[in-house]
């Protein structure tokens, strides 16, 4: 980008952000982490990660970049606080805590392979895993699962890796139920030696326990808490199949395989007494009952595969699509009355979080989805950054920044 321009988009990004009022508590927000871009073989980065939101109140949603992570080729997760005045991030080695309304950096951590964070209490707990660049095998950490103070950010706790004190594999989804937090341990980075575990972090002693998902049960990637107490885990297995484990405190763990085709990185999340969960190469999704893992009926989705959703407690959710090297996408649906809305963010949006308010987003009166994108001078907009117009199907037209790498 020329100098002038970058000075530009600087200035406008100053006018944007002295314009708007910081008026958080008025807002229902979703928060949208978008993973980014990079060059496969070359490493270049080819959109940086960032973090923005979407009013869900407002009759025509637009996304908002709140920051923009230079410096790093990825980022996974966040959490947000109770009040959803402050965010926690994890972006590829270190881990942020961000002002919901601003964006600004309060306090940040290195803490190389940072993966899922999870906020309880005073404490930011976060599950590690990594693949080396060189050898394309699995980093090994002294600690696979820490928890960070979450003022400050700084080093409270971790779970050695060594003598079965904690994880002992790359770990990846994590989940808050009653008196424990709960990690799925997959071993993910190793291709061929992936790991079925679930293991449980007792928050009054700091105890680990841990159980086996058995041969069907390996690579578990999402984690839930169920209705009646228990966990259930969407599993990749060595992505060659799906399967879903369950497990209740003080219990072996039950597993059923449900697929020949593997979920791999695909959606999932919790509704109404199951998961929903999206098998690689399907438009639908599939449902399974928390307490017996038996098939339910599920949801049509949008037709296509689904990288990430959040579904609000009204029968509606928000979808995150992506080709993950120019394009990313969010979708508000309901599950009655089918698409609201849909608009741009940046590459790979993959995790999406909303405030504690957000639960029934007013239904468009017709659908309103993205026709094109085009720049200031008029021309298709197919990837990179500065000022485009998205024009929309019920006539209207809205004005993206897009920021600098």
């Amino acid at each position: 980008m020329k100098k002038g321009t970058s000075f530009l988009n600087s200035r406008l990004l100053l006018a944007i952000c002295c314009a708007a009022p910081f008026c958080l508590q008025a807002q229902d927000r979703a928060y949208v982490l978008c993973e980014g871009a990079q060059d496969f073989y070359s490493g270049e980065v080819l959109e940086a990660p960032r973090i923005g939101f979407i009013d869900l109140s407002a009759s025509m949603p637009e996304f908002e970049v709140l920051r923009v992570f230079e410096g790093h080729s990825f980022a996974v997760d966040l959490a947000l606080s109770e009040d959803g005045s402050q965010i926690y991030v994890s972006a590829e080695d270190t881990v942020f805590k961000l002002d919901a309304a601003s964006g600004e950096v309060l306090a940040q951590q290195p803490l190389e392979g940072a993966r899922q964070v999870l906020l309880q209490g005073d404490r930011l707990f976060v599950t590690r895993g990594d693949a080396d660049p060189v050898t394309w095998g699995s980093v090994e950490f002294e600690h696979y699962f820490v928890a960070l103070d979450a003022q400050d950010l700084s080093w409270n706790a971790g779970w050695a890796a060594e003598g079965n004190a904690g994880p002992g594999w790359a770990s990846e989804g994590i989940c808050l139920n009653g008196g424990g937090v709960y990690v799925a341990v997959n071993n993910a980075f190793a291709y061929g030696e992936e790991v079925g575990r679930i293991g449980r972090i007792d928050l009054v002693t700091g105890d680990y326990t841990e159980v086996d998902l058995g041969s069907d049960g390996l690579n578990p990637v999402h984690l839930f808490t169920t209705d009646d107490g228990a966990v259930v885990s969407v599993n990749a297995q060595q992505y060659d199949g799906t399967s879903l484990s369950r497990w209740a405190e003080a219990a072996n763990a039950e597993t059923e395989v449900v697929a020949d085709v593997t979920a791999g990185c695909g959606a999932a999340d919790w509704y109404e007494g199951g998961v929903l969960y999206q098998v690689y190469g399907e438009g639908n999704f599939r449902k399974a009952d928390g307490t017996t893992l038996a098939e339910l009926e599920g949801w049509n989705g949008n037709g296509g595969s689904v990288y990430t959703m959040h579904v609000l407690s009204a029968g509606q959710a928000l979808l995150g699509n992506t080709d993950f090297s120019t394009t990313g996408s969010v979708e508000l649906w309901d599950f009655e009355s089918g698409l609201q809305w849909s608009l741009p963010v940046g590459i790979s949006p993959g995790r999406i979080a909303v405030t504690l308010s957000a639960n029934v987003v007013t239904e468009a009166s017709a659908n309103r989805t993205l026709i094109r994108s085009v720049d200031l001078l008029g021309r298709p907009h197919t990837s990179g950054n500065g000022m485009l117009l998205h024009q929309w199907s019920d006539g209207t037209v809205s004005k993206e920044l897009r920021l600098a790498d």
